[in-house]
């Protein structure tokens, strides 16, 4: 299989406890933010590699989510149910 240097520099990392053990919390640990980008915004999978300008297009999506849910919190309704108001 051909790896580039990139990937197998990838790998070794993985392959250190510290890494190992931060990859084992994946399965488990809660990451709200994400989830909630990924179901207003109909994302099954993203990949936060590569392009500079997808990293561009992701904080400015976590950016307009995070305006609405402080609207959200001011009005007393839920921080959760603002797909709407984000997509306009």
């Amino acid at each position: 299989m051909n790896k580039s240097e990139k990937r197998r520099q990838m790998i070794a990392d993985m392959h250190q406890p510290l890494h190992q053990q931060i990859y084992k919390e994946r399965g488990y640990r809660v990451e709200p933010m994400q989830g909630i980008v990924k179901d207003i915004f109909d994302l099954n999978r993203c990949w936060m590699r590569g392009n500079d300008n997808n990293r561009w297009l992701f904080a400015a999506m976590g950016l307009a989510v995070q305006m609405h849910q402080l609207i959200a919190y001011r009005n007393k309704k839920s921080t959760w149910q603002i797909k709407e108001q984000v997509l306009g």
